[in-house]
């Protein structure tokens, strides 16, 4: 098949939506299928990026309010005679709105998958009303909506979206080959993401200065880029715990890997998220998981099994789940070989081949280019 992915965001910009799309895209390939990205170019960043699929970057639009469609001519013209199969758009707004636009003119079948953010309540774009409605009317046009997880198909249904057209692909992560290695000896503190607020990293400094005054050996690493780094970074310093917390920027590949072989504990301390990719990589790792009790996170693991739940916005409670896996090891290895068994479930191969089938599903269904739009 020839398969379109359309977005907004894209590598070098590094997060796990990105990063999906990307890896997605590389397994699609390797199974024998057309796969073109169409990606924004990104000013003064080296655009190149090594994969086997076909990557062509467009002209970032002038605003995302008054711009967004600017692309789809573009996008007209690098399809002309060659039209993909399916169009996948990664994103409910912008790119499933011009997405939605393509697919009224050539009527090629229409998945869209919201990465979360952009269909959730009081995000930027559900408090602008113009806005709103072109991405519920993207979302209604669609042959298919992709929901990473159970709350984010809730929030889908409120807006509208009839469960014929509603599908729930979890995440996927690539799991190990063997059993993973036992916790560290170090009380070490890992916590992966993009720096932003709903991250909740200022929630996790908070709490890890309780846990320093019960276990001043322990150590906290944030690994990420974002817009709230400078911030993060003053409230280690006006918390006095600089000598026992690091960021080291976005990590990837054995950089990943190593600071992952080297925690005792991983900890999502997010506001909201949907299903994050950062997570089920510390799972298939092997590592227990401290986390909110918010979005995927509750889906994806098993309170009091494969690692701790705490509510969001509380600092103490974060501190103390935390506090119980560093001062007990065992604890923490047997958490841990919980999250590695409960990572099985999602599979990397198992999510592709649920894509793949969605795809050959709508492009071989005679009323699929007709959509409900």
């Amino acid at each position: 098949m020839r398969l379109g992915f359309y977005t907004f965001s894209f590598l070098p910009t590094v997060g796990g939506a990105e990063l999906l799309l990307h890896s997605l895209a590389g397994s699609l390939t390797e199974r024998g299928h057309q796969v073109t990205v169409w990606a924004p170019r990104v000013r003064g960043r080296d655009n190149r990026v090594a994969a086997r699929y076909r990557l062509r970057r467009y002209a970032r639009p002038s605003s995302k309010r008054f711009g967004a469609r600017q692309t789809l001519a573009q996008l007209f013209l690098q399809t002309w005679g060659r039209r993909p199969h399916v169009l996948h758009c990664h994103g409910a707004y912008p790119a499933g709105y011009v997405g939605a636009a393509y697919k009224r003119v050539t009527g090629t079948p229409l998945v869209i998958r919201p990465h979360g953010a952009d269909i959730l309540p009081g995000e930027w774009i559900d408090r602008d009303p113009r806005l709103r409605a072109r991405m519920r009317g993207a979302l209604l046009a669609a042959d298919a909506v992709v929901a990473q997880g159970e709350s984010l198909a809730e929030r889908l249904r409120a807006l509208g979206v009839p469960a014929e057209g509603l599908r729930i692909i979890h995440n996927g992560v690539r799991l190990l080959d063997g059993e993973p290695g036992p916790p560290a000896d170090a009380p070490s503190v890992l916590a992966m993401g993009s720096l932003t607020a709903k991250k909740g990293f200022d929630v996790l400094l908070r709490a890890f200065a309780l846990v320093l005054q019960c276990l001043p050996a322990a150590r906290l690493t944030i690994a990420g880029e974002g817009p709230e780094e400078p911030q993060l970074v003053r409230q280690v310093a006006w918390l006095g715990i600089g000598d026992s917390v690091a960021f080291p920027g976005v990590v990837t590949g054995e950089a990943k890997a190593a600071l992952l072989a080297r925690a005792r504990v991983f900890v999502s301390s997010s506001r909201r998220e949907p299903f994050a990719n950062a997570t089920l990589e510390a799972m298939a790792a092997g590592r227990p998981i401290v986390a909110t009790r918010v979005g995927g996170n509750v889906e994806m693991m098993e309170d009091e099994m494969s690692g701790l739940l705490v509510e969001p916005e509380d600092p103490e409670g974060l501190a103390k789940a935390i506090l119980r896996l560093l001062e007990d090891r065992e604890r923490a290895a047997v958490m841990g070989r919980a999250a590695w068994r409960r990572a099985e479930v999602f599979s990397w191969e198992g999510m592709v081949d649920r894509y793949e089938t969605l795809y050959r599903e709508l492009a071989s269904a005679p009323t699929s280019a007709a959509g409900r739009g």
